[in-house]
């Protein structure tokens, strides 16, 4: 059975014949609690994974109720969380509680800071930087970043940026890194919601061996990603996009 990926919710996927697929949520974004009453009564289990760090407290808010929410890119809510320090646009604690509760729903970790890093690893397809990223590392002028990508900092070692230059991530601080973001995160799941999880969805779908380690020694058992390298080791998912013609 494949398996979708889905971040904020449009109204054209109510249109899709979704009974074929299992169902998995990044980001723990609003519109996945809001719209819950469309996905409840699918056949398998649904999987959201949460980045811890975005989600605050607040009162919980109501749920769909006739009116569709506006939808929004991640670039451009990833814009109004790092940028404008923004967090509406996802999950509170308790609505999160709330959801957690459902006999069918299953919450994974997504991280908890969510960050990204400068590289010299390029993708195999090249796309201009989202906003939100390039104010994130706030690179020096002086750094051609067409040299250089802006992807996962727990996935990748990455480079640092010292008075204009980019300067290497030892792999000790890399290794730290991973590490300091699994144990917030499972801090966060116990205060929260009391349980350990199991399965991990890796953010911007980036990973490695020294990340998929160190997630295993923290007790991680199912890792989720698109187009695994290993699929053994690692499920992969597709992008609920992909079944719009639109």
């Amino acid at each position: 059975m494949k398996i979708l990926t889905i971040h904020d919710i449009r109204k054209e996927y109510f249109d899709l014949d979704l009974g074929a697929f299992r169902l998995t949520f990044d980001d723990g974004l609003f519109s996945q609690y809001y719209y819950f009453q469309f996905f409840r009564n699918h056949p398998e289990r649904l999987t959201y994974f949460i980045a811890t760090d975005l989600i605050k407290p607040g009162a919980v808010r109501p749920a769909f109720n006739g009116q569709y929410l506006p939808y929004l890119k991640s670039k451009k809510y990833m814009y109004h969380t790092f940028t404008e320090g923004r967090f509406d646009h996802f999950m509170n604690i308790e609505e999160l509680q709330a959801l957690s509760r459902h006999e069918n729903v299953d919450i994974g970790v997504h991280s908890h800071f969510h960050d990204v890093i400068l590289t010299r690893t390029l993708p195999h397809k090249k796309k201009a930087i989202s906003p939100w990223k390039r104010e994130r590392i706030e690179a020096d002028k002086e750094i051609a970043l067409k040299e250089v990508s802006i992807r996962s900092k727990l996935a990748f070692k990455g480079l640092e940026v010292s008075e204009g230059k980019l300067i290497p991530r030892s792999q000790s601080a890399w290794e730290d890194f991973i590490k300091c973001d699994t144990e917030h995160s499972l801090k966060w799941f116990e205060r929260y919601l009391k349980i350990q999880p199991k399965v991990y969805a890796f953010p911007f779908n980036e990973y490695s061996d020294t990340y998929v380690r160190i997630l295993k020694s923290f007790g991680f058992e199912q890792f989720y990603a698109a187009r695994p390298r290993n699929e053994k080791e690692i499920t992969g998912r597709i992008d609920i996009d992909s079944l719009l013609h639109t």
